[in-house]
C-alpha cells in the first residue's frame, strides 16, 4: 500500500485511474477472495496487470468465466471476452501492449498454461467463440 500512496492518484475516469482502482481493490487479496462482481468491475483493466499480478489473478478470471451456463447472466460474457483479449496480441497493438501481453503469457507456468488452454478450449466449444479458437493456435502447449 505504501507504493500506491507515494504516487499521486490519477484522474478519475482515465485509464490510469481505472488501473489504479483495480490495483487498490486487488492489493493483498488472494484471488479466491475477489468476488465475481469485483472481477467484472475491473474487467477492462486486465491488460494493465503486470506479469506477476496476471499470474496471481488469472485463476479468479478463469473460474469466473466458467461460473455460469446461463447465456443471459450479468457477468459471464464480458468476463470471457476481456479475459480472451489478454491472451493474445491484438492486430495493430502498440509495441508496449505487445510486449506486456507476451510478458504476461510467458510468466505462466506450464501447469497454468495447461489450465488456461483447457478453459479456452471449453469457451470455444461451449460458447462458440471464434476468438477462443484463434487464441488456442497462439497459446497452445508450452514448447519450453
Amino acid at each position: 500500500r505504501q507504493r500506491l500512496r507515494r504516487h499521486p492518484k490519477p484522474e478519475p475516469g482515465s485509464k490510469a485511474g481505472a488501473a489504479h482502482e483495480m490495483a487498490v481493490a486487488f492489493l493483498g487479496k488472494p484471488w479466491a477472495a475477489i468476488s465475481i462482481q469485483e472481477l467484472f468491475r475491473h474487467r477492462e483493466m486486465l491488460f494493465t496487470l503486470t506479469p506477476v499480478a496476471y499470474v496471481a489473478y488469472l485463476p479468479a478470471y478463469l473460474i469466473a468465466c466458467l461460473s455460469t451456463e446461463d447465456p443471459f447472466d450479468t457477468y459471464g460474457a464480458d468476463l470471457r471476452e476481456y479475459l480472451l483479449d489478454t491472451m493474445v496480441v491484438a492486430e495493430g497493438a502498440s509495441q508496449e501492449r505487445t510486449a506486456t501481453t507476451k510478458a504476461r503469457l510467458a510468466a505462466l507456468t506450464a501447469a497454468q498454461r495447461t489450465v488456461a488452454v483447457e478453459v479456452v478450449e471449453y469457451l470455444a466449444e461451449r460458447w462458440n467463440m471464434p476468438r477462443a479458437k484463434e487464441i488456442l493456435d497462439e497459446l497452445g502447449p508450452d514448447e519450453g
